[in-house]
């Protein structure tokens, strides 16, 4: 373990997030809710932790205000360790008046800080992915092996594979890189003997010194992916590391609900349940969920939930929400709220709360909406993309933006 207290993580906050939009109207990315009481942030911070990985930078940049309050707030480390984790927020310097330009980017205009820590390796994580990886394992093969740059990949099948780099091995080695191959031939000749393609996970560690030379040598480039990693390729052997467990890069409205509703499985691809690998995030200090007449089936439940008669099926029901009468809510995402105000709203706006007779299917409700009475979110017009003043549609999936109040009978 003492080799790996000289490793430093950089947990990368993300761009726009426009393809997650309106979730990250307000928020970014990983700072979206995820399975009714943690951030996407929480899943890589756990992976580094159990991993005893304890050195964490997280970047942030768009949109960063929820981001940064619930590391600040979540993950309060005094020891004598030198354990952190830590914000770290985009800054102009006399030197750099840029904001950062890209994942390479980012990294390179906070190396000077890593210096300070004296650091042998730098671990590059997402802040918007969702899987279970030993991340120990994973630095320590790195280390155990000669290369100086060692990247996680995993198999995805053809339809996928435009959407990731995607590389040929020889003997564990990464001899082609290709970011989002659209050529049919070319993907033709990067398929695995499985008919499979090797996706990058856009998951890194890199030996310190490889790093720092490769960010100044290739001081024009800003992404990862698209130009340090097919660059370093010319100059030096670049390990690949396969993934075998589950894995979900969280960037549209569609692979979100999907993520999230698996959750609801008997058997889901993440376990939340394991008591040696908890996902860690902010501790609340909330009353258990009341639930009365309610009829719930293969759903999660969060707490300081009020639930009267309520029907829910293969839904996710966030923390403080409050679900009247009548109600049916199927396959859907309902986050909550962060606060109670159900028995005294401010005046001229309904509860924080879902009314009475509601009825949603196939829906994500961003947290604090307002819904009234009898409304029905069910796109029964079948349309995969639509927005009005209440409801955003994308790929068919009805999303409530945060903080939106619908009124009574309100139907799509």
């Amino acid at each position: 373990m003492d080799r790996l207290n000289r490793v430093i993580t950089i947990i990368l906050g993300g761009g726009r997030g426009t393809r997650l939009m309106p979730l990250t109207l307000k928020r970014s990315k990983p700072a979206v809710s995820f399975g009714g009481k943690y951030r996407l942030v929480d899943i890589p911070i756990s992976n580094c932790l159990h991993a005893g990985l304890t050195k964490v930078f997280v970047l942030t940049q768009f949109n960063s205000y929820s981001l940064n309050r619930h590391v600040h707030s979540s993950y309060v480390m005094k020891d004598f360790r030198g354990s952190f984790v830590e914000v770290f927020a985009a800054e102009q310097t006399p030197d750099n008046q840029e904001w950062f330009q890209g994942t390479a980017d980012a990294v390179r205009q906070v190396m000077s800080h890593l210096r300070a820590y004296n650091p042998t390796h730098v671990l590059i994580l997402s802040g918007d992915q969702l899987y279970t990886m030993d991340l120990r394992e994973f630095v320590l093969s790195h280390m155990e092996s000669s290369e100086s740059i060692t990247v996680a990949t995993t198999a995805v099948e053809r339809e996928r594979a435009r959407g990731f780099g995607i590389m040929r091995t020889e003997e564990g080695r990464i001899t082609e890189f290709v970011e989002k191959p659209r050529d049919e031939a070319l993907l033709d000749s990067l398929a695995q003997p499985d008919k499979r393609y090797l996706a990058s996970m856009g998951i890194y560690v890199f030996c310190f010194d490889t790093l720092d030379r490769l960010l100044n040598t290739h001081a024009t480039c800003t992404d990862f992916g698209r130009e340090i990693i097919p660059a370093a390729l010319k100059e030096e052997p670049v390990r690949a590391f396969r993934h075998e467990g589950y894995w979900e890069d969280i960037g549209t409205i569609r692979s979100f609900y999907e993520a999230n509703l698996m959750l609801t499985r008997r058997v889901p691809d993440v376990e939340l349940y394991s008591p040696d690998r908890p996902i860690y995030t902010n501790a609340r200090f909330l009353p258990p969920s009341r639930l009365s007449g309610c009829q719930v089936e293969e759903s999660l439940i969060c707490d300081g939930c009020y639930i009267n008669g309520a029907l829910i099926k293969r839904s996710i029901i966030g923390i403080r929400s409050v679900i009247g009468n009548g109600s049916e809510i199927t396959d859907s995402i309902v986050m909550g709220a962060d606060e109670y105000d159900f028995r005294n709203p401010p005046p001229g706006l309904l509860p924080q709360a879902i009314g009475q007779d509601v009825v949603i299917r196939r829906a994500i409700v961003d947290k604090g909406a307002r819904i009234g009475a009898d409304v029905h979110l069910v796109n029964e017009k079948n349309l995969d993309e639509y927005e009005d003043a209440y409801v955003h549609i994308h790929e068919g999936i009805i999303c409530v933006p945060r903080e939106t109040m619908i009124p009574s009978g309100y139907r799509i």
